[in-house]
């Protein structure tokens, strides 16, 4: 048999075959591997899906790609399509659970790399099965179609459970026993229904963990072995249900979770959202993660901050006042909460390249395109912090701004390539210009700033030669610089100002501007020559976009309480 260099080079020296039709034309055939190479380009499940039905080649050449990764959405109700007002999988069983027949009788399991089961299953006679201490047969049912499929998927790598039910043991027995598993994202029911309590198992090559809605009094599942056993573990993000937080539920005890560890945990980022405990006492006395290794940090409505309960804090919350203890490699900051104890901690650290501050606002600025115009304020997002505009703890938050800015600047301003502050903290162009003096690296910056920083912020940002993503924040409780943006934009006047603005070479790095407003993010493209009337000149063509465009930047992506 022929080596694969000889075949590969048998396929493209193939001559050009004269099969004249009508047209005149000639066809030439394409190898195997071009079009290999031509159906790699395709990531929408409708065109692979096609291309599998074009002929019996395409059909065995496209299904390991159109099953590489599949998703399947449970609906509690019948859905409707097309003018005939057709259901969804007349004549068969909904695309649900016609998907994981699928899976389970026939040969395709074994080309997917990420599974996800997500939606609402709708449950029959709960109660009577409360009283009789049993699962429902369908629940049951449904988690063991689920193993079995997952046992069918020799290579798979990522498996996601975001369902309203609870996953079973018989499910986490069947992930146990995958060693290609590195990703596992479980998402526990917010309802109170009695279920089996399982136990997490360790899983061999774990390496991305996150668990969403954790409650202790809704499901006791014991996690403990899974974290304690699961050595390759890099990425742990955990979040509790915010009903725990807002009612104080002391319910929460580190030990349920680390007690079982027996050397501090190899992380490389650690998330934490919705966290109410007591201090360290609670937990082991040695440190439950090796500082050493850790680079990424997230606590959101997790840590102590100004106007908050004392005893509210993250479990390991010491870290911040032993200076021989300080995580040596740590990159990535990102808190929702300001204190005098978090600005000293960011004075002792050096290095840090992103950091996010995400003010206690985040959902009302998603929303305040609506409120803004009736100068109404909107409710706050239940699982951001509990102040109210003009409480003490805002406003103590306010006079931290000088003191972080000036810890910010001097201990991480060499290193910082994204940059993120509280939309509260109203820069002046001193504070503007401290910024750019001493972060010469930023690449994506976000401040609150106000329309008379625009004639200083257009001579300063130039000097940000790797700026490409600048956002001016508008206050969240004043929208009178949103409501000035936004009649300017009604006029059209920011696609022709950026435009003349940034023509200059000195600009040429900069891409999106966001002017006040998720509903005002521009997009500034790459220098035009133009020639009108006999003159000569450049311009830069700006194009207005949605968040759906810049949403996965990181200074988008991360102004928000998700993980």
């Amino acid at each position: 048999m022929a080596d694969h260099a000889t075949m590969s080079g048998n396929m493209f020296d193939r001559t050009v075959r004269t099969n004249k039709f009508d047209t005149g034309g000639a066809i030439m055939p394409l190898p195997l591997n071009l079009i290999a190479l031509i159906i790699s380009y395709l990531d929408s499940p409708g065109d692979l899906s096609r291309m599998c039905r074009t002929c019996r080649v395409f059909h065995y050449m496209t299904l390991p790609q159109l099953y590489t990764t599949v998703s399947l959405r449970s609906y509690d109700y019948i859905r409707y399509c097309g003018r005939e007002r057709r259901s969804q999988g007349c004549g068969m069983a909904s695309p649900f659970a016609m998907g994981l027949n699928g899976l389970v009788s026939r040969n395709v399991a074994g080309y997917v790399r990420d599974f996800k089961v997500t939606g609402i299953w709708k449950e029959h006679d709960v109660e009577e099965y409360w009283k009789a201490g049993r699962v429902a047969d369908d629940n049951m049912m449904l988690n063991t179609l689920v193993r079995v499929a997952v046992e069918r998927m020799a290579v798979i790598d990522g498996f996601s459970w975001d369902m309203n039910i609870k996953m079973l043991p018989t499910v986490w027995q069947g992930l146990a026993q995958k060693q290609t598993l590195t990703k596992l994202i479980i998402r526990f029911p917010s309802n109170r229904h009695p279920r089996p309590v399982a136990v997490a198992p360790a899983i061999p090559n774990l390496q991305f963990l996150k668990l969403i809605d954790l409650d202790p009094l809704c499901y006791m599942d014991d996690i403990s072995v899974l974290l304690a056993d699961s050595k390759k573990l890099q990425d742990l993000k955990l979040h509790w249900n915010p009903r725990i937080r807002e009612n104080r539920e002391p319910s929460v005890n580190g030990y349920t979770y680390f007690g079982k560890l027996t050397s501090p945990m190899r992380l490389r980022s650690l998330a934490v959202v919705n966290l109410y405990t007591n201090h360290a006492s609670d937990c082991k006395r040695e440190p439950i993660f090796d500082r050493n290794t850790l680079e990424e940090v997230t606590f959101l409505n997790s840590t102590s901050g100004l106007g908050d309960n004392g005893g509210s804090e993250f479990m390991d919350g010491g870290y911040r006042k032993a200076d021989g203890e300080l995580p040596p490699s740590l990159k990535m900051m990102r808190l929702d909460k300001v204190s005098h104890e978090q600005c000293d901690f960011l004075g002792r650290l050096h290095g840090l390249e992103r950091l996010y501050l995400i003010g206690p606002h985040v959902q009302a600025r998603r929303n305040i395109k609506d409120s803004a115009t009736n100068n109404t304020l909107l409710p706050r997002s239940p699982a951001s912090s509990t102040s109210s505009p003009g409480s003490p703890d805002i406003n103590a938050a306010c006079t931290l701004k000088d003191s972080y800015l000036q810890t910010i600047t001097k201990s991480h301003g060499a290193t910082l390539r994204h940059l993120l502050l509280l939309p509260q903290w109203r820069l002046t162009d001193d504070d503007i210009a401290l910024i750019f003096r001493q972060c010469p690296n930023l690449e994506q910056l976000g401040i609150g700033a106000d329309f008379s920083n625009f004639k200083n912020l257009r001579l300063m940002v130039p000097f940000l030669s790797k700026l490409t993503v600048l956002r001016l924040l508008s206050n969240p409780d004043d929208p009178t610089f949103l409501n000035q943006m936004r009649e300017m934009d009604e006029r059209g006047v920011h696609e022709q100002k950026i435009g003349e603005e940034t023509r200059n070479r000195e600009w040429s790095k900069l891409r999106y501007m966001e002017l006040g407003g998720d509903d005002l993010i521009f997009e500034i493209g790459r220098r035009e020559e133009w020639e009108r009337e006999g003159k000569t000149g450049w311009k830069r063509p700006v194009r207005k976009r949605g968040l759906d465009v810049v949403g996965e930047m990181d200074i988008w992506k991360m102004d928000s309480m998700d993980i």
